[in-house]
């Protein structure tokens, strides 16, 4: 192998940082040692700035990370929570593994996959139970009472629909009774005339006479201003002296307009056939000593009937339907008179006035 020298041109010397030689390329051989500069005089190059590490330490302060404050402690309340979670979950999957072993089945009648029970044969010691007659809590009607029981203003289960009832201010003088009446008559009009078709009956055309002066001449006799109020072949005569001056009703409307409701109750009876049933039955041998009580109690029912379908509405508030049940189950009341008004009101039906069964 060739050796070179240091001044051999073809290998120049290692040059420093300054550009001098530093020390030579040793030679390449491996007898032969490598010899290095010798560091320990004085440095011959650029002087390089270094730091000592104590003084880097010093000068670089560490930075150490606050620590952070503990974690607040968990209240009972978390852990009862927690555990309720764990045992509704470890249910949910127990639910859904036996779910999907026996899936729920809905059965419809007659579908293919329900499950056939079959018909057992009855027990040979035992024999069938007779069959019982249709139990009614309501008696049947029978002898003369049987038509009026039957008649559809008894019977209808037909509904008075609820209406506003328009009334004037109440005056109780008679010419103030007297526009007080024909005021109610529409209202009755209203409540009966879809009633009455619904219930399979014509409707009636009631009229109402409002008796100021002298005594008003009726198919049934005359009547006086301080007679009784009442109703004749469908016609309403009302008598304000007698209401005003003998009972002495003042100013409370609701006492007039319910004599004037069991009046035009009656009126309708008449007008549809049920009052001429009452006179056949009057007249039977076996004909029962009540009839004329029943006759007014179906009439105070039917007035209920009206109330029942006016109450809240118009100007039949509260007062006067308070009113209205004052006046009709004391002064000239048939017998058990205030139930018979509160089935009418209740109900507004016709079905709940039948007073022949």
């Amino acid at each position: 192998m060739a050796q070179h020298s240091a001044d051999d041109p073809e290998r120049p010397p290692f040059t420093g940082v300054d550009g001098g030689p530093t020390m030579a390329f040793p030679p390449e051989s491996p007898d032969s040692p490598t010899v290095a500069e010798d560091l320990t005089g004085p440095p011959t190059g650029p002087i390089v700035a270094t730091w000592a590490f104590d003084d880097l330490l010093q000068s670089a302060p560490a930075v150490w990370p606050e620590p952070k404050p503990p974690a607040p402690a968990r209240k009972p309340g978390f852990y009862v929570s927690l555990t309720v979670a764990v045992m509704l979950a470890i249910g949910l999957v127990a639910a859904l593994v036996v779910l999907s072993f026996r899936p729920p089945v809905t059965r419809t009648a007659g579908e293919p996959t329900g499950v056939h029970i079959p018909n057992l044969p009855p027990p040979t010691n035992s024999t069938p139970p007779e069959a019982s007659a249709p139990s009614s809590t309501v008696p049947q009607a029978d002898g003369p009472l049987a038509d009026l029981a039957e008649h559809p203003l008894s019977t209808s289960t037909a509904t008075m629909a609820p209406f506003a009832c328009a009334l004037p201010r109440f005056d109780p003088a008679d010419g103030g009774q007297a526009r007080f009446y024909q005021a109610a008559k529409v209202c009755a009009d209203t409540g009966f005339g879809d009633l009455l078709p619904a219930s399979g009956l014509d409707a009636a055309s009631i009229q109402v006479v409002t008796v100021q002066k002298g005594p008003e001449d009726t198919p049934c006799g005359a009547v006086a201003p301080t007679d009784p109020a009442t109703q004749c072949q469908g016609t309403v005569y009302m008598t304000p002296a007698r209401l005003r001056d003998v009972e002495g009703l003042d100013r409370y409307p609701g006492k007039y307009l319910g004599v004037f409701l069991r009046e035009y109750a009656a009126a309708v009876q008449y007008a549809t056939g049920l009052t001429d049933l009452y006179e056949k039955a009057k007249d039977a041998p076996d004909a029962p000593g009540d009839l004329a009580d029943r006759l007014a109690q179906q009439a105070t029912c039917l007035a209920g009937v009206a109330s029942g379908a006016m109450a809240g509405l118009g100007a039949v508030d509260s007062n006067i339907t308070n009113e209205i049940r004052e006046r009709l189950t004391t002064t000239d009341a048939p017998p058990d008179a205030g139930s018979w008004l509160e089935k009418g009101s209740g109900t507004r039906e016709p079905d709940s006035c039948n007073t022949w069964v």
